[in-house]
């Protein structure tokens, strides 16, 4: 059981999320919508506000919420036998920040029907990103386990009743907070593992690990990587990292090989950080929000270091529409074939998915069911993944 006493939770202050509450009525669209490739100028650089740091952060607020104390509480048991071959079940599964663990859902769930399954995390786990691997493998990054240690922990299948498999390994993180995870083979190979902060509010890193030898490289860059969004790793064996530099801006930084102190990507047109993924053809697919805080999605094709522009921005207006409420997004990840892209979508408690090609997008259905606003939907996951 993870247990941590309340005298040593009261040191750890979490930002609330102010003005979402309840869980959003189903939805089902009236019709889609559709945008094509609405590639745009912006300015070199935009400000956002700088970086803070809270624990455990999450990479929607900045420290500027009300503060309460959080006990971190969690029935999940210790690591299993490592199964090693068996996949978690499929489908899309969706990741709350304040919840006790990713929820399955049905791959079209146009139905709005609830989560088939849930990963127990554990209440207090404050997970931010989730990823499968190529083998239908679960990563969920954790700032405090049971032993109140940061891992990252890995899932295997079967589904056994209500619960998503069953944690097979826990690799602690000695550089920070884990936030997202890329992987091919989990188990058995190289994990690239996001750390949106370093220990005690530091510059966030990227770190290189095994199941059999934990995270033994760190991977930092502290020109372009303070707050550490999102991870992307390659066939080849390169990655990126997208994140925050300490003045706000907007950064996308490649390491060669996973190794080195990684260069600055030009070309890269984000106006602030999001999720990383690639679609089954190799593009960069590539999350942020706009000036105005609408939420919108970008595809980039090379990015080693020069980025060429495919497709974007497509603002993911979801369930908002064209109304006066603006959808917020961090995580928007396609499917194996590449054809559909899953947003998780902080305003409406929703996620949102959409018809997905490199050149354009077009919203397909939302669904809630067993999702609120005040949850804070961060990570989503397709099972199985897209792969480059």
């Amino acid at each position: 059981m993870r247990l941590i006493s309340t005298a040593a939770c009261a040191a750890v202050a979490v930002a609330l999320i102010a003005g979402c509450s309840g869980n959003v009525s189903p939805t089902t669209p009236s019709g889609p919508s559709t945008m094509g490739n609405q590639s745009q100028v912006r300015p070199l650089k935009h400000h956002n506000e700088k970086p803070r740091w809270v624990f455990p952060a999450n990479l929607y607020d900045n420290g500027d919420g009300a503060q309460h104390f959080q006990q971190v509480l969690s029935m999940v048991n210790r690591p299993g036998k490592n199964s090693g071959s068996t996949a978690m079940p499929k489908g899309i599964y969706v990741n709350e920040f304040y919840a006790g663990g990713a929820m399955a859902y049905q791959n079209r769930n146009t139905g709005n029907n609830p989560p088939f399954c849930t990963v127990p995390t554990g209440i207090g786990a404050s997970v931010n990103g989730i990823a499968f691997d190529g083998k239908g493998i679960l990563m969920t990054p954790v700032p405090v386990n049971y032993s109140g240690a940061p891992v990252l922990e890995l899932w295997s299948g079967p589904q056994s009743g209500s619960a998503c498999g069953t944690m097979v390994a826990s690799i602690p993180d000695p550089y920070g907070q884990p936030s997202n995870a890329a992987s091919f083979d989990a188990l058995n190979g190289e994990i690239v593992l996001a750390n949106i902060f370093g220990p005690s509010g530091t510059a966030g890193s990227l770190s290189i690990c095994t199941v059999s030898a934990g995270c033994t490289q760190n991977l930092t860059n502290y020109t372009t990587m303070f707050k550490v969004a999102g991870v992307a790793l390659s066939s080849n064996g390169d990655c990126w990292a997208s994140a925050e530099n300490p003045s706000g801006v907007a950064t996308l930084t490649y390491f060669a090989g996973c190794t080195g102190g990684g260069v600055q990507a030009t070309g890269f047109m984000n106006v602030d950080y999001g999720s990383l993924s690639f679609d089954k053809n190799g593009n960069l697919v590539s999350m942020d929000k706009n000036p105005s805080g609408i939420s919108q999605l970008w595809v980039y094709s090379g990015c080693n270091p020069a980025c060429t522009l495919v497709g974007g921005p497509f603002p993911l207006t979801g369930m908002c529409g064209s109304g006066t409420t603006v959808c917020t997004s961090v995580y928007g990840i396609p499917n194996k074939q590449s054809m559909t892209l899953a947003v998780g979508t902080r305003t409406t408690g929703s996620v949102d998915v959409y018809y997905y090609s490199p050149t354009s997008l077009t919203y397909w259905y939302s669904f809630t069911n067993g999702l609120s606003a005040s949850g804070l939907i961060e990570g989503v996951a397709y099972n199985p993944p897209s792969l480059p």
